[in-house]
């Protein structure tokens, strides 16, 4: 039992440790679809990828304005719910 709880308890501060690098940093995702077909049938809708599908992640380091700004909208964020 107590393994169990020590291995929750390690992954809780991998996920933690993770969020807290990313927290400052700005970061951005590029999803490439190459030959991506939809097709509308009577019975459902079936996507079909046929090609290449490419996914970036960019992370840099934010401004300090772009530090303020994120934090002015995580207190709006909060402050509604």
């Amino acid at each position: 039992m107590s393994q169990s709880k020590s291995a929750a308890e390690g992954e809780k501060s991998v996920f933690e440790g993770i969020l807290e690098a990313l927290s400052d940093k700005h970061s951005q995702i590029d999803i490439n679809l190459q030959g991506m077909t939809v097709k509308s049938l009577r019975t459902g809708i079936t996507v079909e990828l046929n090609g290449l599908v490419t996914v970036t992640c960019h992370i840099r380091e934010m401004t300090e304005g772009e530090k303020k700004a994120s934090a002015t909208r995580n207190v709006a964020l909060m402050s509604k719910g």
